[in-house]
């Protein structure tokens, strides 16, 4: 039983790594007129290459789509960690409750949530 699962874990390797090599390409190939179809793949069928140059991976192609959420991920992650930073010397003594907000600027909770429906968020 155990061989068997050993086995089983060495295929999905394999097949893994069968499939990132299918997925690396070369920067000569791509100047030999392949980018064209590798770009197509990429829009298309939502495929990833790994570019690869003096054997060493240089360059990733990915969708745009996927790029956009990279790019917002990792600024989402910025901005967090911006906020934990500060967030470390914060003093009780330094907040300001919400309801002391809202009496600030004269509102109810009951006027904020009307408020908040009138609010369309795209």
């Amino acid at each position: 039983m155990l061989k068997d699962g050993v086995a089983t874990v060495r295929r999905k390797r394999f097949s893994n790594l069968k499939k990132l090599v299918s997925h690396m390409i070369s920067v000569s190939d791509l100047g030999r007129g392949k980018a064209s179809k590798i770009i197509e793949e990429v829009a298309n069928k939502k495929e990833h290459y790994i570019v690869i140059k003096n054997n060493k991976p240089q360059a990733v192609i990915i969708p745009i789509d996927q790029y956009d959420e990279l790019m917002e991920a990792q600024e989402d992650l910025e901005l967090l960690q911006l906020a934990i930073e500060r967030t470390k010397n914060l003093k009780e003594e330094n907040f300001i409750s919400f309801e002391d907000i809202l009496k600030e600027d004269g509102l109810s909770r009951e006027e904020l949530r009307k408020l908040a429906e009138t609010v369309e968020i795209e």
